[in-house]
């Protein structure tokens, strides 16, 4: 293998050095006296430029590589600003659909409790509601220190929803008139037709029907779809453990059929309480005048 001579590199690079300085102050000297460049000078000039645009080639391809990957970046960001505050607008219109749906059950429930001016009433917030017996049970925060016992009846929303069936020190356990399980405790009602007031017993919920119905009914009764249905407070002893005060809000009849042994008439009563949403209940401990 043949050593690279110093010698010559050394010459060759005084050479092109040489060439370039002379065509830099030929092209200087003609650019002052705007004369066109040599054929040299051009050729420099062109080659030059060429090499230019090879060096600078890909670094204008990496600024405009990062000019995109920052504006990618900063979309990616306002993207996730917008997300984050959409998330927000969502949690905020949640809490004040909350709010809103909450004020409403209370002022209901205000509205309630001057309407039960004749009654002694412990008034409870719904702690607990299974989503398994949402129509059955509920569990509320007032217990025998509160004075409550088996078989009060549960006021809400403006109507009749329950009766209470265990108790607690400070919770007690509310079953439906809704239940699927029908009413075990059943509650003797009368309905306020045009004439004399017909009386009966609630016994069950038609979850088709979205409807109380009552039975026991005298079949020879007058009433009418609209007629409002109360709590009789007969066969009870008000004020006892399971017993019953007369003139509860149930409902509204919305209409009847023959029994099922044909020998009356089942009445369907429309809840006057919305029995989905109970948020804050009233249990009826007696009326006040004892009837």
């Amino acid at each position: 293998m043949k050593k690279i001579n110093l010698s010559k590199l050394i010459i060759i690079a005084l050479i092109i050095i040489i060439a370039a300085m002379s065509a830099i102050f030929i092209s200087a000297k003609n650019f002052k006296s705007n004369k066109n460049p040599s054929a040299m000078t051009q050729t420099i000039n062109d080659g030059t430029s060429f090499v230019d645009r090879v060096l600078v080639a890909p670094i204008h391809f990496v600024q405009d590589k990062a000019n995109e990957l920052s504006n990618l970046m900063d979309t990616y960001q306002q993207n996730q600003s917008l997300k984050t505050q959409l998330a927000k607008s969502k949690d905020d219109d949640n809490k004040l659909s909350g709010l809103e749906s909450e004020n409403k059950e209370l002022k209901k429930a205000l509205k309630l409790q001057e309407t039960l001016t004749d009654y002694q009433t412990v008034a409870a917030n719904v702690i607990t509601r299974e989503p398994a017996s949402w129509n059955d049970t509920l569990v509320i925060d007032s217990g025998s220190k509160d004075g409550l016992k088996n078989g009060m009846i549960v006021m809400a929303n403006g109507g009749v929803v329950g009766r209470v069936t265990q108790v607690n020190k400070s919770s007690a356990k509310v079953a439906l008139l809704s239940s699927s399980k029908g009413i075990e405790n059943k509650i003797p009602v009368r309905i306020e037709s045009d004439g004399s007031p017909i009386y009966g017993i609630l016994s069950s919920y038609d979850s088709q029907q979205q409807a109380y119905v009552i039975k026991n009914i005298d079949s020879q009764g007058k009433f009418k779809n609209g007629d409002s249905v109360f709590t009789s407070g007969l066969g009870t002893n008000s004020g006892s453990e399971g017993g019953t005060p007369s003139g509860l809000l149930i409902g509204t009849v919305i209409g009847e059929k023959q029994d099922s042994d044909g020998l009356g008439k089942m009445v369907y009563v429309k809840p006057e309480t919305n029995l989905y949403d109970i948020r804050f209940v009233f249990v009826i401990k007696s009326k006040i005048d004892g009837q």
